[in-house]
């Protein structure tokens, strides 16, 4: 059996195992019609500062919102924080460790969880290789980083009723300090070529392909005009839809070819700063696909407090 094929079978029994953990041991989660698939999308996910200190007195970070998270066969979130205590500080503004409970809430609510981000090295090689022991023992999926570049690059593959979701993910802040190599641990680098190739190859075995990029700049509104060309160059070469986060703050949606492009999801769970508003607004957003059909979209909005916890918007 070819070593691409092995991945993707070993990657749909991961998927299944996560899902059925998390519909035994947490809220029930609400399945899709026959014949589709549904996946559930937040953006970004860090459990210190405010969430985490929620979680050390014993609070769900994500409970306001189970609904929406449940509300799909899987959830992918983007994890903007280390887990677990290994690994040296990085010299950097700011740096994200996750409360000590953390992997329980999430393997409450999330399928698997990209780390192609700029945290998930924020305490170096070991601290990433330290969350993907955590994330692979607590059976929650994860994508964007691994011990080789060969890992991090390689799709979590979903499954239902004979539909099959590749979901990729890459970084492109300083996207070669965290860089993952042939040898050694780091994050998928969202690089155009490679992640092209990357859809291109998934696509040969999934019916929906979906790129979860990391991009774009921070606290502003809208994307840049060359990420709007790249995402279009996505859909092109296979991606059913296109997914982006980084900015912390919401940003538009296009469609290309019937695609949707997502530019930024802002941010799920994620505190501020005092010079910041009280509240912040984020998106879920929910695809659901059937064979030979394009991808469905539907987008809710979340309000994040000053603890950085969300709760559904009115």
């Amino acid at each position: 059996m070819r070593r691409d094929l092995l991945f993707f079978v070993s990657a749909v029994l991961l998927a299944t195992v996560s899902a059925w953990a998390d519909e035994t041991t947490g809220p029930a989660r609400k399945a899709s019609p026959a014949g589709t698939a549904s996946v559930v999308f937040v953006g970004d996910v860090m459990l210190d500062n405010g969430p985490g200190h929620a979680i050390a007195s014993g609070r769900d970070p994500f409970a306001a919102c189970a609904d929406l998270l449940l509300d799909a066969d899987f959830t992918i979130g983007n994890l903007e924080c280390v887990l677990g205590r290994a690994g040296k500080l990085a010299h950097k503004a700011y740096v994200f460790r996750a409360a000590e409970d953390s992997p329980r809430f999430l393997k409450r609510y999330f399928t698997a969880v990209s780390l192609g981000n700029n945290h998930a090295f924020d305490f170096g090689p070991e601290g990433l290789v330290a969350a993907l022991d955590i994330l692979d023992r607590e059976k929650i999926g994860r994508f964007g980083a691994g011990r080789t570049l060969a890992e991090a690059r390689q799709p979590f593959v979903l499954e239902k009723d004979g539909l099959r979701i590749a979901i990729l993910a890459a970084n492109g802040f300083r996207a070669a300090d965290y860089a993952a190599t042939d040898a050694t641990p780091g994050v998928a680098p969202l690089r155009e070529a490679e992640l092209l190739a990357d859809i291109a190859a998934a696509r040969k075995h999934a019916d929906v392909v979906v790129p979860f990029v990391h991009w774009g700049d921070e606290l502003v509104a809208g994307p840049l005009e060359a990420d709007r060309a790249f995402a279009r160059k996505m859909i092109d070469a296979g991606a059913a839809a296109v997914i982006g986060g980084h900015p912390h703050v919401t940003q538009t949606v296009d469609v290309h070819r019937g695609g949707p492009i997502v530019y930024s999801l802002g941010n799920f769970v994620f505190d501020y700063y005092p010079c910041d508003p009280p509240e912040w607004t984020g998106w879920v957003v929910k695809l659901t696909a059937a064979k030979g059909e394009p991808v469905a979209v539907e987008t809710r909005a979340v309000v994040l407090d000053a603890a950085g916890l969300p709760r559904p918007a009115k």
